[in-house]
C-alpha cells in the first residue's frame, strides 16, 4: 500500500507520479506491447536497445511496472535487431 500514494485515478485512466515528478499514464499489457513496438520499430523507432526503447516510452508519457523487462524481451526477439547485431562506434562514419 505504500506505493498507492503515487497513483491517482482520472476516469477512465490511471496515472502514476514517477520518481522524476512527471505524471505518466498507466497502460495494460496489450496496449503496452503496442506502445513498445511503436517506440522500437515504428516510424520514429530506430531499433535501439532495450534501455533506450524504455526511455522513449517514458518520454512519451506512459508507464507500467515491467517496462524494462518487456523492452528487453522485445529487443531480444526483434528479427531486425538480431540480424543487425550490436553496432559499434567503429562502424560509424567519422
Amino acid at each position: 500500500f505504500k506505493d498507492a500514494r503515487h497513483y491517482f485515478w482520472d476516469d477512465p485512466y490511471l496515472f502514476r507520479t514517477c520518481a522524476d515528478q512527471i505524471i505518466r499514464c498507466c497502460v495494460a499489457s496489450k496496449e503496452a506491447i503496442n506502445i513498445l513496438n511503436a517506440c522500437h520499430s515504428g516510424p520514429i523507432g530506430g531499433h535501439y536497445g532495450a534501455s533506450y526503447t524504455a526511455k522513449k516510452v517514458f518520454d512519451s508519457g506512459f508507464y507500467w511496472p515491467s517496462i524494462y523487462k518487456d523492452a528487453f524481451e522485445l529487443v531480444k526477439h526483434c528479427d531486425s535487431c538480431q540480424r543487425q547485431g550490436k553496432v559499434s562506434q567503429r562502424d560509424e562514419m567519422p
